[in-house]
């Protein structure tokens, strides 16, 4: 009897544990169709839980047996009849959120591709071919390591191509943007990411003859050419040695802005 009723405490803190997993879960569903491609899944890691995001993978209801202990995963689909259904379940922890890279790679709408995603005087501009009017543009910004979404924009359905603009309330220093293009039915499609650095105040730098280290007004991305107008030093900083520079006429350029320097 004693051995029972042990038994019978484990069973029982057995389902516990397992309810408690399955409230804490959460998950991502992609469907589509196997066209032959890998699927890749951006896991992050959870310091406060020592563990990663993702729990598991479930691929047309089987789990797969894909590493999920990885911060890239990939996720290969030999086991599914090429051309045939696939049905992806992501399972993760509720207090993170995984990203699907690349769901093009099963997604069976092949007419819409965005063409570009440029920013131009603080405007955000991105072209397509292939939208359509039922589906919607979801402009998302990178915040505290989260994308939030902060605009939504109805295409223009234009089969042939279409040009879009958003203007974007920047922070100073680094804006981070993405757009998901969604249809009715769930299916989307992510742009790529672009980044653009926004500093309202222009940026100085001193001394105008350089020994050995030149200064910024702030941290600024920085080209610096030769007398050939060649670049032989870019990046970001407040601050960089010149002191390997030969001597000579320099050209710097900030943010845009041409000036020039002697290097002694």
């Amino acid at each position: 009897m004693k051995i029972q009723r042990m038994i019978a405490r484990f069973l029982c803190l057995l389902i516990f544990l397992l309810a408690a997993h399955l409230a804490e879960a959460q998950e991502i569903v992609l469907t589509g169709v196997n066209k032959g491609e890998d699927v890749y899944v951006k896991n992050p890691y959870i310091i406060s839980k020592a563990g990663f995001c993702v729990q598991s993978i479930l691929i047309n209801g089987k789990k797969s047996k894909v590493n999920v202990n990885l911060t890239a995963i990939r996720l290969n689909l030999d086991e599914v009849e090429l051309y045939s259904p696939v049905h992806i379940q992501v399972i993760h922890a509720d207090s993170c959120q995984p990203r699907i890279v690349n769901p093009e790679a099963v997604l069976y709408y092949s007419s819409f591709k965005f063409d570009s995603l440029v920013m131009r005087d603080s405007v955000l501009h991105w072209y397509t071919k292939g939208d359509r009017k039922e589906g919607k543009f979801v402009i998302e910004k990178l915040k505290n390591d989260y994308w939030d979404e902060v605009q939504m924009v109805r295409p223009k359905g234009r089969f042939n191509g279409a040009t879009y603009a958003y203007i974007p309330k920047l922070a100073d220093g680094g804006n981070k943007f993405r757009i998901r293009y969604e249809l009715p039915d769930g299916r989307y499609l992510y742009s790529e990411e672009i980044e653009y650095y926004h500093y309202p105040i222009g940026v100085t730098f001193s001394p105008k003859v350089v020994t050995n280290m030149m200064y910024f007004s702030r941290e600024a991305r920085y080209e610096i050419m030769n007398s050939s107008g060649e670049i032989i030093l870019q990046g970001t900083a407040k601050e960089i040695p010149l002191r390997r520079l030969e001597p000579g006429d320099y050209s710097i350029n900030l943010e845009g802005e041409l000036d020039s320097f002697v290097k002694k």
